[in-house]
């Protein structure tokens, strides 16, 4: 089973490092993110709401300033998701296979 991961949050002017090579989502919760990606013309300012898909290494993303509306919270949040769900475990694999099913079936097994 796949869970949902939480909201990672960044404080005004912070910054994080993300090595996405294998894809990752990066989907904005609150506030505002740039994004700089290497190779990039330019920089991405991202709202709530925003996704973009993440296909290589040394991407790093940073919080907006502080924000100009005093009622919004003082951080940003956003979330990375992986763009292929991993494959199953063999404890899963094997529970799907064929002997298992005879096994639960009754039926005797040599081995």
């Amino acid at each position: 089973m796949y869970r949902q991961p939480q909201p990672t949050r960044l404080f005004p002017l912070q910054t994080r490092l993300i090595h996405a090579s294998a894809g990752m989502r990066l989907r904005v919760v609150s506030g505002r993110l740039w994004l700089t990606q290497p190779n990039a013309a330019q920089d991405l300012f991202l709202g709530p709401g925003s996704e973009v898909d993440l296909l290589q290494d040394w991407v790093v993303i940073g919080a907006d300033a502080e924000p100009e509306d005093s009622t919004q919270e003082r951080y940003s949040e956003f979330l990375l998701t992986p763009l292929v769900e991993p494959r199953p475990g063999w404890l899963q694999r094997l529970r799907k296979s064929r002997m298992a099913k005879r096994v639960r079936s009754g039926v005797s097994v040599i081995w």
